[in-house]
């Protein structure tokens, strides 16, 4: 099946895959070849997919993840907000942010409106690349 990866900035995968597994807004799931069309919206978390030559991980922001049969063949299609391979993560630059982010969340006094939710986006999102470089 062909895994299809893109951003607003444009293509980040596009490569025939084995398997993936993907963070749904429900909890993880994976796909396997022959797997039922359908469509699920993505929280901030880890992409993993097997090729011939290896498990890849990658950090995905929110999205949408759809599985659907072409006449090409299957395709798994993501479109996130933003994306990034885990060999292309700082790995102490993202944590630092995880911890600023965390600690403002911690000392926070204001509504819980647009900024609050910002923050909340900022924290998972480099959650998410911390957890992708440890896998």
């Amino acid at each position: 099946m062909r895994l299809s990866v893109t951003t607003p900035r444009g293509s980040l995968i596009d490569t025939d895959v084995e398997e993936v597994s993907a963070p749904g807004a429900q909890g993880e799931f994976g796909v396997l070849p022959g797997h039922i069309p359908f469509l699920s919206a993505l929280r901030p978390g880890v992409l993993a997919y097997r090729t011939k030559e290896g498990e890849r991980v990658i950090a995905v922001s929110d999205g949408v993840l759809e599985v659907a049969q072409t006449s090409t063949g299957e395709k798994v299609l993501v479109l996130v907000a933003d994306a990034k391979a885990a060999s292309g993560i700082d790995r102490e630059a993202a944590v630092a942010e995880m911890i600023d982010a965390e600690k403002k969340l911690t000392d926070w006094k204001g509504d819980l409106g647009a900024d609050y939710q910002a923050l909340l986006a900022k924290r998972t999102w480099a959650e998410a690349r911390v957890n992708a470089v440890a896998k």
